[in-house]
């Protein structure tokens, strides 16, 4: 059970990012947050990719958040997303942490929170998300992260439309602690948007 949610929600992330990745050249690196694609993509994703499926579209930036839709097949695809401000310890400066806020109805799934890391995290251990005083536990599987408990997704996004700032505290598979800051400006009008896109 637990595995089978995981290998779902990687899959999302996946095709989040591969998406992504092709607007690159169509917005530019101004509009498009760096390193949004996996290094390694899984090629059935990557096809489909290719094919036209999937192209994410921009449709509004605030603060330090854009929302953007993505056609993947018949089902419509929703995320705000947002890149770390900063991250340690220096040596993970080359590749940026995201996260996003995705809706696909198709999937009966509204406002998931996750994170993509894009370095390997140690699994079976807590990470931890933190928002003002609030904390929130996270799993990770591979280079991605979400809550351990998705019934508190709707108090976190509601922590996260009140807070400034977002600290997400990881492990990574050499078991070193890593720490991502991300600002929450903007986020509510760009999840808002995100979610009108897909009704």
């Amino acid at each position: 059970m637990i595995s089978s949610f995981f290998r779902t929600r990687d899959a999302a992330l996946f095709r989040f990012a591969a998406a992504l990745g092709l607007m690159a050249g169509a917005l530019g690196t101004a509009a498009l947050p760096a390193q949004a694609a996996p290094a390694k993509p899984k090629p059935a994703a990557a096809a489909a990719a290719s094919s036209g499926q999937g192209q994410a579209m921009l449709l509004e930036t605030a603060g330090k958040w854009q929302a953007f839709s993505s056609q993947q097949g018949r089902s419509k695809v929703c995320y705000a997303l947002s890149k770390a401000e900063s991250r340690s310890p220096a040596n993970l400066k080359d590749v940026e942490g995201m996260i996003f806020v995705s809706t696909r109805p198709g999937e009966g799934v509204r406002n998931e929170i996750s994170f993509v890391m894009n370095f390997d995290l140690k699994e079976n251990v807590e990470h931890q998300a933190i928002i003002g005083n609030e904390r929130f536990s996270l799993a990770a599987k591979g280079q991605n992260m979400w809550l351990t408990n998705p019934a508190e997704e709707p108090r976190m996004l509601e922590a996260m439309r009140r807070g400034s700032g977002i600290e997400i505290k990881g492990t990574s598979k050499r078991g070193n602690p890593t720490s991502d800051k991300y600002s929450l400006a903007g986020i509510s009008q760009i999840v808002k948007r995100a979610e009108d896109a897909c009704k």
